[in-house]
């Protein structure tokens, strides 16, 4: 048995409940972990987003409705492994992504991983760090090879102190690329520390007269028109709808105009995406932001930080029940 943090719906309030559930046992190709850090994602909280729900926050409840085990990244050690799987063994230090379509299951004292989304922890990310990391840098590394991002290429990015949105920057800057970053004014040294070339602040600068013309232009965060966006690509650039606030409209108008196109890991899993991470960790060239930390047992005031605050980087929860 073992102790998991179950939605039961309703208000944000009462939505969560700590209840004793039977604990999972991998199969051929799984690994079981014991789960020291988890994160928190879109698909945890956009059903919270008031009474009227997003297309994306009504799916989010189709596949992890009442009674399910929300959270789709942990970190660990590994407790179990299936008959397959020979590069992981007990006690190993790990992060990854959990199982399913959009990845439920790990706010719960252990989780189930496929073996192809799980890594071997480096010593130089601490449990908080890798435990954000699987989810967002796969849709960061997906967005950038949708763009077609060249080395010595200008990128904006616009939401470039969230959750995708610094590792866009972390990605950006490893691949030599030259990054406009367009965030709040709380984020403008954040973002020059992750390697932003230059920063505009949305809440005073006049984005119009402010940017200039770029490669590509990454829509993250925000809510400046794409229309207004578009003009600001080079004659070739290419624009990428990424976050919520940008993806539906991204999506319909990449049917009309090759300049704009749109990128959700969950519409366009590849495996190669999983592979750049791993590779990009490996030579330490990422480092996710932690933003706070919170107890499982708090993942509703969480929740409401998130929707309240838009936190700087990422939100790590700890498995102490």
């Amino acid at each position: 048995m073992m102790k998991a943090m179950v939605y039961r719906g309703g208000d944000l309030g009462n939505a969560f409940e700590v209840k004793e559930i039977k604990r999972p046992i991998p199969k051929e190709h799984q690994i079981l972990v014991k789960v020291n850090y988890s994160s928190l994602n879109n698909v945890d909280y956009e059903r919270f987003k008031g009474k009227k729900l997003s297309l994306f926050a009504r799916a989010t409840l189709l596949f992890g409705g009442k009674g399910k085990i929300l959270g789709g990244e942990v970190s660990g050690q590994v407790e179990a492994v299936g008959e397959q799987v020979q590069n992981f063994k007990k006690g190993d230090e790990v992060f990854g992504q959990t199982l399913g379509f959009m990845a439920f299951g790990a706010w719960a004292e252990h989780a189930l991983l496929e073996k192809k989304q799980t890594v071997l922890k480096p010593s130089y990310l601490s449990y908080e760090e890798a435990a954000v990391l699987a989810s967002a840098s796969k849709t960061a590394i997906g967005a950038l090879c949708t763009g077609q991002l060249q080395s010595g290429q200008s990128v904006l990015i616009y939401g470039a102190s969230g959750g995708v949105g610094h590792l866009l920057v972390c990605y950006a800057k490893a691949l030599g690329a030259s990054i406009t970053g367009v965030c709040s004014q709380r984020n403008l040294k954040m973002a020059t520390d992750l390697g932003c070339d230059r920063v505009i602040d949305y809440q005073h600068d006049d984005f119009e007269k402010a940017a200039g013309k770029d490669d590509l232009i990454l829509a993250v965060n925000g809510h400046v028109d794409l229309k207004i966006l578009k003009a600001h690509l080079k004659k070739d650039g290419i624009l990428v709808g990424v976050g919520a606030s940008y993806l539906p409209a991204s999506f319909l108008q990449s049917f009309f105009s090759k300049r704009v196109r749109y990128f959700s890991y969950f519409l366009k899993p590849r495996a190669a995406y999983y592979n750049e991470m791993q590779m990009l960790v490996m030579k330490k060239e990422i480092k996710p932001f932690i933003d706070k930390v919170y107890p499982i047992t708090q993942v509703s005031q969480a929740i409401q930080y998130v929707m309240n605050e838009h936190p700087q980087g990422k939100i790590a929860l700890r498995m102490h029940f």
